[in-house]
């Protein structure tokens, strides 16, 4: 081949290797597209004042109190934000009911009564009621499932139409709260009575009382680890906490600060916290090795008379941790990375359960003239 034939072929197939380069270099970048607003809720249940406190945790302000039934103790929100449910346990006499609310609009949606129609012994039917409903998590947009301790079940809820869809039975004498795995297809509850946990296949109608496992001596907070599916256990009077695989075997079990009352997972499950009651701390550790990675001082003087670190959740960056604290009645804000107490907001008597809420802001509606 002549050499200007031969260089004039080579020139071709460089521009053809460098020419998608040479578009690409000459094409502007596609803009970043702005993401969605979010709002935000922090909700906080009063016991003693059987209401709930909605507040701008960014703004700091307290921006709507709620009436609920007797005794409120939990709160679960939805993942979308439209609903939240509050657990009416009662106080000496046992609660039956669920308050639905908007966290958003603050306004109260409905109130379930925790009843169903069942087949007595002498065969005729009759309503059973499900009383001191207590530990509740969303399984759907607008399904819960609830533990009713003397009811001895655990109820899936519809809470726009108040209907019990599923029940399955418990041994445990006082089945308290209830936490999910990653996919919400299995749920585990803690009994105080017996000091043990035990596993809910949700998929299917609860026919026998699954086994129980034993954890240690009042067995009360828990949480699941989004990542590994391990739960985690807070036996309260042993001061420890059990980690339990998914085959339902304790493979660890941890030495924990005074009283484990609460325990959750930041939303990546990089961390575990446990907030020790009576040790007056909130205990970060990490969420794979299940080492102590930092203790954090409620009160901060290590006072006889600690604050009393009860509920425990997260926002839902995993930034920051928030903790009830029932002497004293505040919200402890954790900074977690520096773990440190970065503020205090005032609550109401008997603060107890609390959720965070987050939704997609509405969009504004231009005003025109």
């Amino acid at each position: 081949m002549p050499l200007r034939r031969c260089v004039r072929a080579t020139a071709l197939v460089v521009a053809a290797l460098l020419w998608p380069r040479w578009v690409a270099a000459q094409t502007p970048a596609p803009e970043p597209q702005p993401q969605p607003a979010l709002e935000r809720r922090l909700l906080v249940v009063n016991k003693a004042e059987h209401s709930v406190s909605i507040f701008d945790a960014a703004a700091r302000r307290e921006v709507a109190v709620l009436p609920t039934g007797r005794g409120p103790h939990e709160v679960a929100v939805a993942a979308d934000g439209a609903h939240a449910v509050i657990t009416d346990y009662g106080d000496q006499k046992p609660g039956q009911t669920l308050t639905i609310v908007d966290p958003f609009e603050a306004k109260v949606l409905r109130t379930i009564t925790l009843s169903a129609s069942a087949i007595g012994n002498d065969g005729k039917k009759a309503e059973k009621a499900f009383l001191r409903p207590h530990g509740v998590q969303f399984v759907a947009a607008t399904k819960v499932v609830v533990t009713s301790e003397v009811g001895r079940r655990l109820l899936l809820v519809d809470v726009t139409t108040g209907a019990i869809e599923r029940t399955w039975p418990t041994v445990q004498g006082t089945m308290h709260m209830v936490a999910l795995n990653a996919d919400r297809t299995r749920a585990a509850a803690t009994s105080i009575r017996e000091g043990n946990v035990v596993f809910f296949d949700l998929a299917t109608e609860g026919t026998a009382s699954p086994p129980p496992i034993a954890c240690g001596e009042q067995s009360e907070g828990l949480a699941i680890c989004p990542r590994s599916g391990d739960t985690w256990v807070g036996n309260r009077a042993a001061d420890t906490v059990s980690i339990v695989d998914a085959t339902g075997k304790v493979t660890q079990t941890l030495d924990v600060g005074d009283f484990p009352f609460r325990l959750a997972f930041t939303p990546d499950g990089a961390h575990a916290l446990v907030a020790c009651a009576e040790g007056d701390v909130l205990q970060v550790f990490d969420g794979k090795t299940a080492k102590l990675v930092r203790e954090v001082s409620m009160s901060g003087d290590r006072s006889e008379q600690g604050s009393l670190p009860m509920g425990i959740t997260t926002d839902d960056e995993g930034k920051r941790a928030y903790v009830t604290c029932g002497r004293g009645e505040f919200v402890a804000v954790v900074d977690l990375a520096a773990g440190t107490v970065v503020d205090r907001l005032p609550a109401r008597k008997g603060c107890d359960g609390i959720a965070w809420a987050v939704r997609k802001a509405p969009a504004r509606v231009p005003i025109t003239r």
